[in-house]
């Protein structure tokens, strides 16, 4: 009896340290994303995920502005609750074009699917605006 027990019992220490990891992994998403969306009034903001079990995963943030240049790339990649938020300045500064080249031949390469996935995400949503303000137009993604 005292085995079913102990498994019960680790069972559920497993499942509030899973709740705390989760719990850390968000409140970090939330400061990096905070942090990036209150930095500029003007420009576009893209979220990407990359990644898949058992290979490490990868988020990556985006701020693009008006311009089409890349403002900042903030990447959380990582196995593990761990996994903080690195800023990748190499990437700063590329023009949306020149971004996509280098991130092309992801592969499987975590953290540059996620920025792709980001740059998609920023394509969808200036999409939708460019329709919103212009009804019956339809803009055609920089990559396709």
């Amino acid at each position: 009896m005292w085995s079913l027990q102990g498994a019960l019992a680790l069972l559920v220490v497993a499942w509030l340290l899973q709740c705390v990891g989760t719990w850390v992994q968000i409140k970090r998403y939330r400061s990096a994303f905070r942090e990036l969306s209150s930095g500029w009034a003007d420009g576009w903001m893209g979220a990407g995920r990359g990644g898949r079990f058992p290979r490490a995963g990868a988020i990556a943030l985006i701020v693009i502005a008006p311009d089409d240049t890349v403002r900042r790339v903030v990447v959380i990649a990582g196995r593990t609750v761990f996994a903080k938020a690195a800023r990748l300045e190499g990437y700063e500064g590329l023009t949306l074009e020149a971004l996509r080249a280098k991130t092309g031949d992801a592969g499987k390469d975590s953290v540059k699917l996620a920025i792709v996935a980001a740059l998609d995400q920023v394509d969808t949503v200036r999409a939708k605006r460019v329709e919103r303000e212009t009804p019956g137009a339809m803009m055609v993604p920089a990559h396709a």
